[in-house]
């Protein structure tokens, strides 16, 4: 009867473990927001980076790691104008977000620029990340 009892046990913890490492592995890989040429991807180190791209060509972006519970707490953000050149400072400031997986869906939360209220971003999951997204990418982490 014991030894029924801990294989249980055992069987449901590793359970457990799985479905939290699937969940996981469900949030690596590249994803576009809806509404825009906002983009987010998620390496298999756990390293986030959100790229935008604004309607002349400029990029912006910054990084910082999956936590536990979703949390993501930006780095400052980069501005690249369109001809690569770095603007320092860029003056925005992205602030705290939770990421979150639902189904096929990406969500962040976070406070506005405003401060006011809650934007709730959905992004869907995308092949690629645009060519330039890439290149800063591989810039940020470097």
């Amino acid at each position: 009867m014991m030894k029924k009892l801990t294989l249980a046990c055992l069987l449901s913890l590793a359970g457990a473990d799985v479905n939290a490492q699937l969940a996981e592995q469900g949030l690596q890989g590249s994803w576009k927001f809806l509404q825009s040429f906002t983009y987010v991807h998620v390496d298999e180190q756990d390293r986030v980076f959100q790229c935008r791209i604004d309607s002349d060509m400029n990029v912006r972006f910054a990084t910082s790691v999956y936590q536990a519970g979703g949390a993501i707490e930006w780095s400052s953000v980069r501005f690249f104008s369109l001809y690569g050149r770095e603007v320092v400072p860029s003056g925005t400031e992205w602030g705290l977000n939770t990421m979150e997986l639902r189904t096929r869906i990406m969500f962040l939360d976070g406070t506005s620029t405003d401060a006011q209220s809650l934007d709730r971003m959905e992004f869907d999951k995308v092949a690629t990340l645009p060519t330039l997204c890439e290149h800063y990418r591989q810039v940020a982490f470097e």
